[in-house]
């Protein structure tokens, strides 16, 4: 089930964690989709406009239904598809996008519907 990746700016983990175990709901798991950071540089640092265009362009093309080889992209977004290759395996890193090869051909793509930015501690 495709699911929205959420990156939190200055909320803490550990209490979310505390949260989790202290009040147990049944089938609550720790999430997948949740990308904390502490700070704006932080999130610039990580995921940079054109990481996050890059990400959003992955998450259009699934919705379309369309698969992009990384020389498909690159062109698309009007980069050097070395860029676009080494954003890519930054973006695996951190477990947002995947890869598959068909033939010699490398695809990337993305589990995610969209991507929310929270702001801040919860109330």
């Amino acid at each position: 089930m495709a699911e929205k990746l959420v990156v939190f700016i200055g909320r803490s983990i550990e209490k979310d964690e505390k949260e989790l175990l202290e009040n147990p709901k049944k089938g609550m798991k720790q999430p997948k989709n949740a990308l904390y950071l502490d700070s704006y540089e932080q999130l610039n640092k990580m995921l940079s406009p054109k990481k996050i265009d890059l990400l959003w362009y992955l998450i259009e093309e699934k919705k379309k239904g369309n698969e992009k080889s990384v020389s498909e992209i690159a062109k698309n977004l009007n980069r050097k598809q070395t860029a676009i290759s080494r954003d890519l395996h930054y973006l695996n890193k951190l477990k947002l996008v995947d890869f598959k090869k068909k033939s010699q051909t490398v695809f990337a793509f993305t589990e995610f519907e969209g991507i929310s930015i929270e702001i801040g501690q919860e109330a």
